[in-house]
């Protein structure tokens, strides 16, 4: 990520650029049992509960343990997902 890059990006997206390592991407059925894809931002302290909490519970809400940074319907990235984790936060996924 260039110098370039953050100027465009806001405070709050210039320090998820730099947490790529905490996203956890995940496919799951949201709460109207449609298949839907998840990038998450887990804090380290919140990993392990999140992940127990994937394992062992039959449901949970995400934003009790993260931030959702974006989703959408389907069971893979979206082309436009794609693009907007790019060049918001200049992942590849």
């Amino acid at each position: 990520m260039s110098e370039e890059d953050d100027k465009k990006r806001s405070f709050v997206d210039q320090i998820i650029a730099k947490k790529g390592h905490l996203i956890h991407k995940l496919k799951a059925k949201d709460s109207t049992g449609r298949w839907a894809y998840y990038f998450v931002l887990v804090e380290a302290p919140r990993e392990q509960a999140f992940l127990t909490s994937l394992k062992t519970e039959e449901s949970i809400d995400l934003e009790d343990y993260g931030k959702v940074i974006a989703s959408n319907y389907g069971e893979e990235p979206s082309e436009e997902v794609r693009k907007m984790l790019k060049e918001k936060y200049g992942f590849d996924v």
